[in-house]
């Protein structure tokens, strides 16, 4: 690192601009590409929706004491 502050902050901004423009390239290329990108998000979070309130309209088996009979801890031994 160099020891000047002026030289260091020059190399700074020199670098921060070299990453603004490439960056700006970038978006520049990939620009068509967004509002589809935004679009398939946005029919994921649709599909995904219906699917969890289309699971939860399902009834769930239970055993017919679970309502009744003590949780069983995974450490347990069985009797």
């Amino acid at each position: 690192m160099p020891r000047n502050r002026a030289i260091y902050i020059g190399v700074l901004i020199v670098a921060a601009s070299a990453l603004l423009y490439i960056g700006g390239q970038v978006i520049r290329a990939i620009e068509w590409f967004l509002p589809w990108a935004a679009g398939a998000g946005i029919a994921l979070i649709l599909v995904g929706l219906f699917v969890e309130a289309h699971k939860s309209r399902k009834p769930k088996p239970t055993a017919p004491d679970a309502a009744t009979a003590p949780p069983k801890m995974p450490f347990e031994e069985k009797q």
